[in-house]
């Protein structure tokens, strides 16, 4: 009976054994789900955060975009008061020919002319409309100046010297072109509460 003890008990063993490798490999089965569940979550984790980050770099792009949109919009329609306004001034400048006090206006023009030309052989560019009055305030400053007919403008004069080195814009035209440019801010700020181009 030594011999069936012996197979007995190498069976007992040898179930021992299997039981133990089987309860080792379920072990081990569910360490690897558990390994894999937690990687998975990981990887779920990450691709959120992937998408996320996606959804909000989308969303800040969109809103840029729509907030340039906006500030070009308000832009446009602050510059189309402005030339608007502009618009309207240079209306009624076009009529200042007519206006009382029109040779008082062109005899400061003149001066200033005359000013900046020095003592210059000059030639003075009017509109044929001025002519009479170009003469008789030329004749008042005791001023000799060639005076050439040859521009159509509201008001006002341009000047050269007699070898074209030097040229000076006067006309209403001109100087308000200039006042334009150099009052642009200054309009702004005063419809828009000083926030120009915002």
């Amino acid at each position: 009976m030594p011999y069936e003890q012996l197979i007995e008990s190498v069976e007992l063993c040898a179930e021992d054994k299997v039981r133990e490798i089987k309860e080792r490999a379920s072990q081990d089965a569910e360490n690897i789900k558990a390994e894999a569940r937690g990687k998975d979550e990981k990887i779920k984790k990450k691709y959120m955060d992937a998408v996320k980050k996606t959804a909000d770099n989308e969303k800040r792009t969109a809103l840029a975009k729509i907030n340039e949109e906006n500030r070009m919009h308000l832009i446009q329609a602050k510059d189309g008061v402005f030339n608007h306004a502009f618009t309207e001034s240079q209306t009624i400048l076009s009529s200042v020919r007519s206006q009382a006090n029109y040779e008082s206006i062109f005899r400061e023009l003149l001066k200033e002319t005359l000013s900046e030309l020095g003592g210059q052989d000059i030639q003075l560019h009017i509109d044929k409309r001025d002519e009479i009055l170009c003469k008789k305030l030329l004749t008042e400053l005791k001023s000799n100046c060639e005076i050439v007919a040859d521009i159509t403008c509201a008001g006002g004069l341009n000047a050269s010297t007699k070898d074209g080195k030097f040229i000076i814009f006067n006309t209403i035209e001109s100087r308000f072109e200039r006042a334009k440019v150099l009052v642009k801010l200054e309009v702004f700020g005063t419809l828009y509460g000083g926030q120009v181009g915002m």
